[in-house]
């Protein structure tokens, strides 16, 4: 009976040892670029969230990143790099006048979503908000009322 905990223990060991070598090929990303406008003026302080479309046939994580001044670069933070084909874009931008439960200042537009297909490598692309995307600002809170 020992010898079998013995061997069980090692094809357990020899299994985790031989696929923990055999994980995924870490995927290509593709860095995007650009300014966010909104009634002609950059976007002071937002976010642009990338979704892969899975009905587009893409497959990934969410990834997002910060709008400054009305400038994205998707090469910085904390996750750099967005899947290249089709993905689903929000946008989402505020004023930036810091308050309580507006740590980045209330909205200016509702978010908005539309479909970008991305190319591999590294791309620009800007985005002008519609003006309609400011009309009835469902105005939220963006920090936990704590």
């Amino acid at each position: 009976m020992a010898r079998f905990g013995l061997r069980a223990g090692l094809l357990l060991t020899a299994l985790v040892v031989v696929s923990g070598g055999c994980g995924q090929a870490k995927r290509e990303v593709a860095n995007l670029s650009g300014k966010v406008m909104f009634k002609g003026q950059p976007v002071p302080v937002g976010f642009i969230n990338f979704t892969p479309d899975v009905v587009g046939g893409n497959r990934g994580e969410v990834k997002a990143f910060e709008i400054k001044d009305g400038v994205y670069n998707t090469a910085e933070g904390p996750n750099p790099g967005i899947y290249p084909g089709v993905n689903k874009v929000m946008i989402s931008g505020f004023n930036g006048q810091a308050k309580a439960l507006w740590p980045k200042g209330e909205q200016i537009f509702n978010p908005i979503i539309l479909d970008l297909t991305v190319s591999a490598g590294t791309n620009s692309k800007d985005f002008e908000v519609p003006l309609s995307a400011g009309q009835n600002v469902k105005i939220v809170p963006t920090a936990d009322p704590r």
